[in-house]
């Protein structure tokens, strides 16, 4: 599908594959993949168009992941006359990111290359993060005179405040297997076998009932938010909500009560990753 204004398909690509899970590709390779307002307004079309699977992989054509907003043109249009942007509907990554935050499919991010600001937030707002051996991760911030508004809170909320403080605070980057230690990322594989793994845990994802998925995904966010008693009575609702609108678990109780395997179970383990060198 050819860029319209509504659609994508010049600077963001989606891919749907069998057994039902899909692939956006962020394709500004020579901008680094910063998210002008073209590209988020592609990208969240490509969100909407992928709302019938189960599981979403993000990454980038080129050298990087993502290198957040495009600077330039927020600098170009600070400069000029422009419409109001207002606080809710704005188009902003911040809502294109909600967008991700929001879509009933796990969204595992990629991260074939460098993940910079913005870039990052992306990487936080994946549920599932694989990186290549060449990724890197970092917040320029600081260096520009400023705080990192949305890479900052959402690292703080991912990893230990020590080592959210070193990334905000120095601007330095960290590579993918340090990424891997602090938990930005679940595992790291070598560049040629990122979407190879991506595209596995996705098959493996699309195993699970899509109501399960999105409902799971919620709860998952929600719960990371409240206190423990409250957490388990939230658990056990999110759980019956999921069983009124899906036959996912009787059918996987009817399974494992005649012996058979349900997705998950067995000898399913986390690949080890690449060791450093």
């Amino acid at each position: 599908m050819a860029a319209d204004g509504m659609g994508y398909g010049e600077l963001v690509l989606l891919e749907k594959k069998e057994p039902g899970y899909g692939i956006i590709t962020l394709n500004r390779p020579d901008k680094r993949n910063a998210m002008s307002r073209a590209a988020q307004a592609e990208m969240r079309a490509a969100l909407n168009a992928s709302r019938d699977c189960k599981a979403v992989i993000i990454t980038g054509n080129g050298p990087a992941f993502c290198s957040g907003v495009d600077l330039k043109e927020n600098r170009e249009m600070r400069n000029a006359e422009t419409e109001r942007q207002y606080a809710f509907g704005s188009n902003s990554w911040v809502d294109t990111n909600e967008e991700v935050r929001k879509h009933p499919a796990v969204m595992i991010a990629a991260v074939n290359g460098f993940a910079l600001g913005g870039g990052l937030t992306l990487a936080h707002n994946c549920e599932l993060a694989i990186a290549s051996e060449q990724a890197q991760f970092g917040m320029p911030e600081f260096g520009f005179g400023t705080f990192p508004g949305l890479a900052g809170p959402t690292t703080i909320r991912r990893i230990l405040p020590k080592h959210a403080a070193y990334m905000i605070m120095t601007a330095r980057r960290i590579d993918a297997h340090t990424a891997e230690r602090w938990g930005i990322v679940n595992s790291v594989v070598p560049h040629d076998q990122l979407l190879p793994e991506a595209e596995s845990l996705a098959q493996h994802m699309c195993q699970f009932d899509a109501v399960l998925i999105d409902f799971g995904k919620k709860a998952i966010r929600d719960l990371d938010l409240m206190p423990w008693d409250d957490g388990l009575v939230y658990g056990g609702y999110m759980g019956s909500l999921v069983r009124q609108q899906s036959n996912a678990s009787k059918e996987g109780l009817d399974r494992f009560a005649a012996g058979e395997k349900n997705p998950g179970q067995g000898a399913d383990v986390l690949p080890a990753s690449t060791p450093a060198d």
